[in-house]
C-alpha cells in the first residue's frame, strides 16, 4: 500500500466518487474539532500541482530533477498520484495557478489536509512524496490487512495491464518508458528491465525514450523477433522527425494511454452529459457566463470573441451548446439532438478554458466510436482529415481512438473558422443521415 500510494496515478483509479470516498476518509482520520459536514459540502478533487502546469510549476520541477530527468517526465510521474491530490470547493479559483496563491486560498480551508499543505514552502517531488508517505502512515491504521498476525506478503509487480495497453497501441503511434511508468504507477527503470527480460511482450519496440529514440538497452528478446526497430517503427506508421526522433505528435502520454483501457462511459471529474443550461436568476452566473469568463481569464479577447462567433454559427446549423457542471472548469459541448436520450444525442467537440495554457477544443473520436453513424472507422478518418485541414493542427491517424485537441486559439483565422464550420456541416449531415445510409 506505501509503495501504491508514492508511485501509482490514483486518480486515474476506480470512479470518480471512490477516489473522493477515500480522500474523504482520509481527511476524516485528521479529527479535525469542527469537521467538515461532507453531505452538503461541495467538494471535488483537486491536483495541487496542476495538470497543465505553467512556466513557473515546470521551473520548480527542474530544481528537483535528477541528472537525465526531465521537469516534465516528473509531473507526469507525480501528478495523479495521492500525495498530490485533495478536495476543495474552490476548485475553479485555485486552477493552474502558481502554489503562492494556492497556498492563500488552501491556508482558508476547514480540511485540516489543505492547511498543512499550504504550510509548505513549496510543492514539488519531495513535499509531494512527504505528503504520500503521511497519507500511507494512516492508510495503514484505517485500512489494516484482513488477518492477523501474517507479515508482509512479497510479490513481484503485476505486469498484465502494461501488456495490455501495449497491445493497444493503435497504428502510428508510440509511448515511452517514463509515460508507460506513469501510467502504471511503476518506476522507469523497473519498465525498463520488465520489457528487456520479458518475450514476446507485443509492441515492445513502441516504448522509446522520451526523446524518440530506440534505447540503447533495448534488444528483440525472442527469436520470431528482429529486423532494424526503425524500419519496425516505420512500417507501424510512426514518422520520424530529421535528427531521427519519433514524431512527438504521435507519442500517447500517460493520460492518453489510460483512454485506451478505459470503460466507454469512464469520464473526467465534472464532464457530464450536456445538458441545455438553465438561465440564472438575477445575480447568478450561468454555466455559459461561467465557461466565458474562465475562457477569457487565459485566452486573447480575440479567442473569446472567435469562440462566440462558432457558438452562434453551430447554432444556425441547427446544434445547440450544452454547459458541463464540472467543478474544476466547465466546458462546452456542440450538442446535436436531445442528451440524456440514448441514440437521440451527439458531440462532436468539447471545448475546455485553458486554466493556464490556453483553451482547447477536444475530438471526442474515443466517444464518437461507439456512437452511429461514426462506428465507421472510415468517417472518423474523414473528420479526422477535414480537422486537419485547419492551419496548425495535425493530429495523428493513430489518435482515432482517443481524444485529441487543439487550441481554440487557432480560431482567431478567419479560414480556420470558416474550414471548421464546414466540418461541423458535414457532421451534422452525416449524423442526420444516419438511418438511412
Amino acid at each position: 500500500m506505501r509503495e501504491k500510494i508514492q508511485k501509482a496515478p490514483f486518480y486515474q483509479f476506480g470512479r470518480w466518487h471512490q477516489r473522493k470516498m477515500v480522500l474523504q476518509r482520509l481527511e476524516e482520520s485528521y479529527e479535525h474539532p469542527e469537521p467538515v459536514d461532507f453531505a452538503t459540502a461541495q467538494l471535488t478533487i483537486e491536483h495541487v500541482m496542476p495538470q497543465s502546469p505553467g512556466d513557473e510549476w515546470l521551473r520548480m520541477l527542474e530544481e528537483d530533477a535528477a541528472d537525465g530527468e526531465r521537469a516534465e517526465d516528473l509531473h507526469s510521474r507525480l501528478q495523479h498520484t495521492l500525495g498530490n491530490l485533495t478536495l476543495t470547493a474552490v476548485n475553479s479559483e485555485l486552477s493552474n495557478r502558481p502554489f503562492e496563491r494556492k497556498q492563500d486560498l488552501l491556508r482558508g480551508s476547514h480540511l485540516e489536509m489543505n492547511r498543512r499543505i499550504a504550510a509548505t514552502e513549496r510543492w514539488g517531488v519531495k513535499e509531494i512524496r512527504a505528503r504520500a508517505d503521511e497519507l500511507a502512515d494512516r492508510a495503514v491504521t484505517l485500512w489494516p490487512a484482513p488477518l492477523r498476525g501474517v507479515g508482509r506478503a512479497e510479490r513481484s509487480r503485476d505486469w498484465l495491464l502494461a501488456h495490455e495497453v501495449l497491445a493497444a497501441l493503435p497504428h502510428g503511434t508510440w509511448t515511452s518508458y517514463g509515460d508507460l511508468a506513469a501510467f502504471l504507477g511503476f518506476g522507469a527503470q523497473a519498465v525498463g528491465n520488465h520489457m528487456a527480460s520479458t518475450p514476446r511482450v507485443a509492441n515492445a519496440y513502441r516504448v522509446l525514450t522520451s526523446e524518440g529514440k530506440v534505447s540503447d538497452g533495448f534488444r528483440w528478446t525472442s527469436e520470431d523477433e528482429g529486423g532494424d526497430v526503425r524500419a519496425r517503427l516505420s512500417a507501424d506508421g510512426v514518422r520520424f522527425t530529421v535528427n531521427g526522433a519519433a514524431d512527438p505528435a504521435q507519442r500517447l502520454t500517460a493520460d492518453d494511454l489510460a483512454l485506451l483501457v478505459a470503460e466507454d462511459d469512464d469520464r473526467a471529474d465534472g464532464e457530464e452529459t450536456a445538458q441545455r443550461a438553465p438561465g440564472g436568476g438575477q445575480g447568478e452566473e450561468t454555466r455559459a457566463d461561467r465557461f466565458f469568463r474562465q475562457l477569457a481569464a487565459d485566452d486573447s479577447p480575440e479567442t473569446v470573441e472567435a469562440v462566440r462567433a462558432l457558438f452562434t454559427r453551430w447554432e444556425e446549423l441547427g446544434g445547440w451548446i450544452g454547459h458541463g457542471a464540472g467543478q474544476v472548469t466547465t466546458s462546452a459541448f456542440l450538442m446535436l439532438g436531445e442528451a440524456g436520450a440514448p441514440g437521440r444525442g451527439i458531440w462532436p467537440l468539447t471545448l475546455y478554458p485553458g486554466g493556464g495554457r490556453g483553451g482547447t477544443a477536444e475530438v471526442v473520436f474515443q466517444y464518437l466510436a461507439a456512437r452511429e453513424p461514426f462506428t465507421d472507422r472510415a468517417l472518423r478518418a474523414e473528420l479526422l482529415g477535414r480537422l486537419n485541414e485547419l492551419d496548425g493542427v495535425d493530429i495523428p491517424e493513430g489518435k482515432l481512438e482517443l481524444r485529441p485537441n487543439f487550441r481554440l486559439s487557432l480560431l482567431e483565422k478567419n479560414g480556420n473558422r470558416e474550414l471548421l464550420t464546414e466540418t461541423l456541416a458535414w457532421f451534422r449531415d452525416r449524423w442526420e443521415k444516419r438511418d438511412t445510409a
